[in-house]
């Protein structure tokens, strides 16, 4: 699977710094042990931020030590600990955690239900009201005792830099939880547990935990987790009590133990109460008192103190203590600070687009779209695919090499000769999850997918329309009309980024074609002129690469060059990409306008990859070419009858890694304005085309880049 990476750059754009300071400001938190407070940072505001960029890349940035408070429990016994981070801390904290959430978000669990985007308590309760309802009556009901104070620093390091490889991100955050704290005249510094007040804390105690419920669900347990609070429920008490004899040895290995006065194995005849929820046989009675507070959590949130703790009623208070949770660290933060408003609710969402994409939802962020699709690469000859409750896990000669959750997976690409069990084929199936297979340097073989009578009548449209000569010609103009330009536009960028005279002048050779497409009433006659400008734009970038290259024009099948190795891989890429689109909108793939349908060829996709070959895998192409990414020495040539040039392993990974890039890479779509990135793009056009076959659309416009 192809690793997201987040870098220092991200992390100190003006943009996310901005965004982090808002936040900063909108909580109107206290001023830390420097006494600058929020109202004083923003009288500097451009300069403190420049400051605080140069002194992170310059390696002069030093924490200022942690400002100790002590503030009453909501329970009226004792004193809660709290750390805060001046101002400018915090900001440089939640610039970080803005910058990471996607990424630590993207391996978090299904049974995780705080301080998460999009997530709540009643969530969690919802959750655990479904499984009593499957049989699930005992509940191993369980709290990790000071779960906030006792983190193991290396532990948690260990599990950041699995998704952190940036240095000067990982070097912030180890000075960050390994802190000065200032306690009255007593300074010391934290050599466990993470300071409740940091916008990362909720984050990391997250990724901390994860390792939890990875081992409950290895276990096949039903897990509900709400931060240290949480249930595991069980069919019968034998097995309540084995899972809490489980979770004993997990949180052991994990240097934590239970909290013997909040953990017990129940069934739900007794009852009992989670997350401010008494749950009594079939029975969930929220707490009784009107004014409940409902918690939902987001990892972006900022852990602020407000300039003066609130004074509440006994009532309030009795109100709030009986709605919340009961655990310690979601106490500790919402004494802090943290409000479920704090920040939007999308980040990367999981779900899929319900509805076409319309013009009067231009307004939409990206995440409100589709997500990004979540590719497994299986590259290696030899691994296995297997499938261990729900999780993926990949095998070589028996040993495991890695588990991946299932509802992380979008598709799965099988290159060469990697096996897949019938178990993972048949969830696969059910679960829509296609499966593509290639040979070892790219040629797609075919996809193993279910059958889905769902979209019927929209196939019906779609048979309809391909028998309508205007119409197929109408569209296909339009795809060609996209391709074409879409050439003339990347020619024009290298013809003034390197002074190339040949492409500068073949994009004027390919503007005379485009303004006779308009003209053109027959589709052999539109194919006439597409590949006409194919050979132009071939040539003008043969005349622009360095001879080593031995690129004369598109060869296919087998390429015979360095050059048309990767454009064959990459079109190959896109072309699942398309395909998978397709499918989930439930659009027939073999069903095309522009090239003609035959058996075992999906033409429509082969329709739909013209307005986007140039614009994403001809630039990363070029990229790599002009860049000396690659070089020809990375390719080999085979004797072999029908193989051509092929990539090399490190070439393979390189070039998928860096088309997943510009896949991501954010752009605002030409024709509807939206801010997307290049594979929602593609989604984007799909479900505008299904609009024009379904008639709520009169013509369909090619994304044409500007």
């Amino acid at each position: 699977m192809v690793e997201q990476t987040i870098t220092i750059e991200q992390v100190l754009a003006d943009h996310n710094l901005l965004q982090a300071w808002y936040k900063v400001r909108a909580n109107k938190g206290c001023a830390g042990i420097d006494r600058e407070t929020t109202a004083d940072f923003e009288s500097h505001l451009m300069s403190g931020l420049a400051l605080l960029r140069d002194e992170v890349i310059y390696r002069t940035y030093r924490p200022q030590p942690l400002l100790r408070v002590h503030v009453p429990k909501k329970s009226g016994h004792g004193l809660r600990s709290l750390s805060i981070p001046a101002v400018r801390d915090r900001i440089l904290h939640t610039a970080v955690a803005l910058a990471l959430t996607p990424l630590f978000e993207a391996e978090f669990e299904e049974c995780s239900y705080a301080y998460r985007p999009g997530r709540s308590g009643d969530m969690a309760v919802n959750r655990v009201q479904r499984l009593r309802d499957e049989g699930f009556t005992w509940v191993a009901d369980i709290d990790i005792h000071s779960f906030f104070d006792e983190i193991d620093h290396s532990r948690l390091l260990t599990e950041v830099e699995k998704l952190v490889i940036d240095p000067a991100i990982l070097r912030l955050i180890r000075i960050w939880i390994a802190a000065d704290v200032v306690d009255g005249n007593h300074r010391f510094r934290l050599h466990k547990g993470v300071p409740q007040g940091s916008p990362l804390s909720p984050l990391l105690a997250n990724l901390y935990l994860d390792q939890l419920d990875e081992a409950m669900l290895d276990k096949d347990l039903r897990l509900v987790r709400f931060a240290d609070d949480f249930l595991i429920l069980c069919r019968r008490k034998k097995a309540a009590d084995k899972a809490l004899e489980f979770t004993a040895e997990v949180l052991e290995s994990l240097r934590l133990r239970l909290n013997p006065a909040k953990t017990q194995v129940i069934d739900f005849k007794h009852g009992f109460r989670f997350l401010g929820v008494e749950f009594v046989r079939s029975l969930a009675i929220k707490a009784k008192y009107p004014a409940a507070v409902q918690l939902s959590f987001d990892l972006q949130t900022l852990a602020e103190i407000p300039v003066q703790l609130p004074g509440p009623t006994e009532k309030t208070k009795q109100q709030v203590e009986s709605s919340r949770p009961k655990s310690e660290m979601v106490l500790a933060f919402a004494e802090a600070g943290v409000e479920a408003g704090d920040f939007p609710e999308q980040i990367e969402q999981v779900m899929p687009l319900e509805a076409p994409v319309d013009e009067k939802e231009i307004k939409k962020t990206p995440a409100e779209l589709d997500p990004r699709l979540r590719t497994l690469y299986v590259l290696e000859h030899g691994y296995v695919l297997a499938k261990e409750s729900e999780r993926f896990v990949l095998k070589k000669r028996g040993e495991i090499i890695q588990r991946i959750p299932a509802i992380k997976v979008d598709q799965i690409m099988i290159f060469g000769n990697a096996q897949i069990t019938t178990q993972t084929m048949d969830f696969c199936l059910q679960t829509k999850i296609p499966i593509y297979l290639l040979s070892g340097h790219g040629r797609f073989y075919g996809v193993i997918a279910g059958f889905s009578t769902d979209p019927v009548l929209l196939h019906r449209d779609q048979f309809n329309r391909a028998q309508d000569p205007g119409f197929c010609v109408d569209l296909a103009r339009e795809f060609i009309r996209g391709k074409i330009a879409n050439c003339r536009v990347i020619l024009l960028r290298y013809s003034r980024r390197r002074n190339l005279p040949y492409c500068r002048k073949a994009a004027g050779r390919l503007q005379a074609i485009l303004s006779k497409l308009g003209s053109v009433t027959e589709l052999d006659s539109l194919r006439g002129h597409e590949g006409t400008a194919a050979r132009l734009y071939f040539g003008a970038l043969s005349s622009s690469l360095d001879p080593d290259w031995r690129f004369n024009g598109r060869t296919r099948q087998p390429p015979g060059d360095p050059v048309n190795a990767m454009l064959s891989y990459g079109y190959t890429l896109l072309y699942y990409n398309i395909y998978s689109f397709l499918r989930s909108r439930g659009l027939n793939p073999h069903v095309g306008f522009l090239h003609p349908i035959r058996a075992g060829h999906p033409a429509l996709v082969s329709d739909m990859i013209e307005e986007f070959r140039a614009v994403i895998v001809d630039t990363v192409v070029l990229k790599l070419v002009f860049n000396r990414r690659v070089t020809p020495v990375q390719f080999t040539s085979s004797d072999s009858a029908g193989r051509g040039c092929l990539l090399s392993s490190r070439a393979r990974k390189l070039f998928i890694r860096e088309l997943e890039k510009k896949m991501n890479a954010p752009i605002q779509h030409p024709v509807s304005g939206l801010q997307l990135d290049y594979r929602r793009c593609l989604e984007h056009q799909i479900y505008h085309l299904a609009s024009v076959i379904q008639g709520r659309k009169s013509q369909y416009k090619a994304m044409v880049l500007r």
